[in-house]
Formats: structure tokens, C-alpha cells, sequence
């Protein structure tokens, strides 16, 4: 697979002037010769989506996204808003998981209570219950599992997407990098005589 393409500036290793060219060339296509961004956001987007695109489009700036970049803003709204989703699913699964085990410990204590009393009838519900409430714990940390894996698949993605768009600092930075100053080379020749 190609590496990402670099801006002139951030470029390193010895350009010929046509590559230098025809990369300063790539990326004044890149920034002017496009049609920009839409303003509103597009109608198939939920609404969390809509709202981080709506966001974005306000913190734009001088960054050099383009009408071509649409679908890929529009990825990364769509696993924002997916994100968001699941983060507040895990909060519920969380609060009942919490839930589901203070009835767990209940029930224990019940069945504790139940052995020491002897009854084997009261022994046996006590059991029932305690097998329910540990399955029930079970099923809810299986689900929470699958919601943190789709949560940190969100936030991968979100991650890569945002570093394409430049909406991280470091992607920013590396977009804005003026060129360092170019250190002399000498011949051994010149040096030397």
C-alpha cells in the first residue's frame, strides 16, 4: 500500500525540481482548483451526524478539505455519531449491570440464610434465584464486552478519519509546518580542496 502523500514543505530526502513541481502543483489543486465543502449537511446523516458536520464546517478555517473530501467527512460524522451511540448504551448496560449484581449479593445472602435455616424447599428457590441473577450478570457483561469492541472500533475509526481531515492537532501541525531552513551541503571536495 502507498504511503500518504506530503506536502512540499513537510517533504524530506532530495526533490527534483519536477517533483517539486508537480507536488506544488498537486497542492494548489488540492487547495483552490475544487469546489469547497457543502455548508449545510447532507439529508441521509442522522442527527448527531448532522451536528458534528454542521461543527466542522464552522472550525474549518484554512484547512484544505474540498467537495472531494465529502464522503470522507461524512465517515467520520456518521462514527461520531455512531460513537455517541454506543457510549451512551454502555452507560445504561453499565448502570444495570450495577443493578443486576447489588440483586446478586442479595439473593446470596438469601440463600446463605436459607442453608443455615436447613429448609430444603427455601434452599432450593433461594438456588433459583441466585442461578438467575447470575445469569443475568453474565448476559450483562457480555453485552457490555460487545459494546466496549464496538466502541473502540468507532474510536479507531474516528481516529483515522480525523487525522485524514486534519482535525487533530497533530494533523493540523503537520499541514501548517513551515519548511525548515535547508542545511548546506558541502562537497568533500569543496571542504577539503
Amino acid at each position: 500500500m502507498a504511503r500518504k502523500q506530503k506536502l512540499l514543505s513537510q517533504s524530506k530526502g532530495n526533490l527534483t525540481v519536477l517533483q517539486q513541481e508537480a507536488k506544488y502543483k498537486a497542492e494548489i489543486l488540492a487547495k483552490d482548483g475544487l469546489p469547497n465543502l457543502q455548508k449545510t449537511p447532507p439529508h441521509h446523516l442522522t442527527g448527531v451526524a448532522k451536528q458534528e458536520y454542521k461543527r466542522i464546517i464552522q472550525s474549518l478555517g484554512e484547512l484544505p478539505l474540498r467537495n472531494l473530501d465529502r464522503a470522507e467527512l461524512e465517515n467520520y460524522c456518521t462514527w461520531y455519531s455512531i460513537y455517541k451511540s454506543v457510549s451512551k448504551s454502555l452507560q445504561k448496560v453499565d448502570d444495570q449491570l450495577a443493578k443486576a449484581e447489588q440483586t446478586l449479593a442479595v439473593v446470596e445472602d438469601e440463600l446463605q440464610q436459607a442453608e443455615a435455616i436447613g429448609s430444603p424447599e427455601i434452599i432450593k428457590s433461594a438456588a433459583i434465584k441466585v442461578d438467575g441473577a447470575e445469569s443475568a450478570c453474565d448476559q450483562l457483561e457480555s453485552k457490555r464486552d460487545r459494546e466496549i469492541s464496538r466502541l473502540d472500533k468507532a474510536t479507531k475509526n474516528i481516529k483515522g478519519l480525523a487525522s485524514d481531515l486534519g482535525l487533530n492537532v497533530n494533523s493540523r501541525m503537520q499541514m501548517n509546518m513551515p519548511k525548515g531552513e535547508e542545511k548546506e551541503h558541502h562537497s568533500l571536495k569543496g571542504m577539503f580542496g
